[in-house]
């Protein structure tokens, strides 16, 4: 996959298939508009695009907005290479390019930078100043510039349309199975292993505390769960645990995971952790043997959960 970091390195020449998006979460929606992306343009014999924003527009519209991703920039553009698409182009938004009419978009970009030939659109899709531009729109000018439009509808999951705000709601609930289900994978999160307080190695349940260098990854509902752990390109089974540890009277939340089976120095390295689903809420244990007879449980739960989980 190619990918260009401004519209100016853009090479412009090939008349692309291409749909506009954040695709925050890289869900089963998500996924279906690039796979009519990607098979359109094999069908017309021209490069398949994706055209994103960093940052996210909300950070830049409201620099007090709290504002919980699904995806790292990094998670983001991995995803997109995994979908087969030709070229990914991400322009900078800025307040200028905010300020940009949704039918002026389409014209000095869609179609005097990028000479398109057919968008992709999704069923909802709003863009431009103050999101102005809708399908509509987007026919209407389609007409007129001579490109072509096509709509993919939403993708519905027990009758609910699947988004990334709905994933969000069900991950800050701690629903990590219903959220995985409209994802279409585990929730991951990626960070480095930092020395914690090695309370876990002395009760026989060392863990690697991670922490999730971007403050906008959101980290789900406090818990143990049931969890795969990735290191080096190997995974293993293991169990996790997010929350401020009341035991110990701690107040800074915490990401932290249990390999089972492993027993290597892994200090400074970075890991992914993949929840796969949530064995209990968080607790305050009034001493170590309390806990460490819960943690035994959570151990057989989470081994028992993983039992049909193929790692290879």
């Amino acid at each position: 996959m190619d990918i260009f970091n401004q519209i100016s390195e853009y090479p412009g020449v090939s008349r692309p298939v291409l749909t506009v998006g954040m695709f925050d979460g890289m869900h089963t929606g998500h996924r279906r508009i690039l796979e009519k992306v990607v098979q359109t343009a094999r069908q017309q014999g021209c490069p398949s695009l994706v055209i994103t924003f960093h940052p996210h527009p909300k950070l830049v519209l409201d620099k007090n907005a709290e504002v919980k991703l699904l995806h790292t920039e990094e998670e983001r553009i991995a995803d997109f290479a995994r979908t087969g698409i030709d070229q990914l182009l991400i322009i900078p938004f800025t307040l200028e390019f905010a300020a940009l009419s949704a039918a002026d978009f389409i014209r000095t970009i869609l179609v005097e930078t990028l000479d398109v030939r057919t968008v992709i659109t999704g069923h909802d899709h709003a863009f431009g100043k103050d999101a102005g531009g809708n399908y509509t729109l987007m026919s209407r000018l389609g007409k007129h510039y001579n490109f072509g439009l096509e709509q993919v509808p939403a993708y519905m999951l027990d009758g609910t349309p699947v988004s990334s705000s709905l994933i969000r709601q069900q991950l800050e609930a701690g629903m990590i199975r219903i959220a995985n289900t409209l994802l279409g994978y585990a929730y991951p999160m990626t960070g480095n292993v930092v020395r914690g307080n090695q309370i876990g190695k002395l009760i026989g349940f060392p863990t690697a505390n991670i922490k999730v260098e971007d403050s906008h990854k959101l980290i789900p509902a406090r818990g143990v769960y049931a969890s795969l752990i990735t290191r080096e390109g190997k995974t293993y089974k293991g169990m996790s645990n997010i929350g401020i540890r009341p035991t110990f009277n701690a107040h800074e939340l915490t990401v932290e995971a249990n390999i089972f089976g492993f027993d290597t120095d892994i200090y400074f390295e970075n890991i992914t952790l993949s929840l796969i689903d949530r064995i209990r809420d968080e607790k305050k244990f009034g001493s170590l043997d309390l806990l460490k007879n819960q943690l035994h449980k959570d151990h057989k739960r989470a081994e028992q959960i993983l039992s049909s989980v193929d790692i290879h």
